[in-house]
């Protein structure tokens, strides 16, 4: 069994995350970052993993047009979705169902936040400049989910099983 991780990373964390996943299931996994990777063809693998991060309330572009041009792949396999955020609870959620197209958030058949990470040395002036005047955000962050990376392993290595 062959397994993608396509994911698209601003500061780092969801490259993290999705690195810690790849390593985590038993299978062959091939992790890919859509903003610097040419892009596999989904039809390779049996199971797609795809990841990404909120900025101005959106994921990622590569994120979004990599799944729009792998619908139909994307529909015949196994898809699982993860989420990196910096917010917790109903947020992170309503997040998590507002990042991914309805059609395929209904045929994953896993979806995970991964939480998230703020260093704040790494941000570009734009964004320390959107961070100003919000306490939350005045110092580093660090809200990684490792049970979560490890449900989102443990759902995948279970496919494996079965297969």
């Amino acid at each position: 069994m062959r397994v993608l991780i396509a994911y698209r990373s601003k500061y780092g964390t969801t490259a993290a995350c999705a690195r810690i996943l790849g390593q985590r299931i038993r299978a062959e996994a091939v992790v890919v970052d859509l903003a610097r990777q040419p892009w596999p063809d989904a039809h390779e693998f049996d199971v797609v993993l795809i990841g990404g991060s909120i900025y101005g309330a959106k994921i990622q572009r590569e994120v979004t047009t990599f799944c729009h041009r792998q619908r139909e792949e994307l529909l015949s396999r196994k898809v699982g979705l993860f989420l990196c955020s910096m917010y917790q609870g109903e947020q992170a959620q309503a997040e998590l169902r507002g990042a991914y197209p309805e059609w395929l958030s209904a045929h994953a058949f896993a979806n995970r936040l991964f939480g998230g990470e703020l260093h704040r040395d790494r941000l570009t002036l734009w964004d320390r400049f959107s961070l100003l005047g919000n306490p939350r955000w005045s110092q580093e962050v660090l809200l990684m989910d490792a049970a979560a990376i490890e449900s989102m392993a443990a759902a995948v290595n279970a496919l494996i099983h079965v297969a």
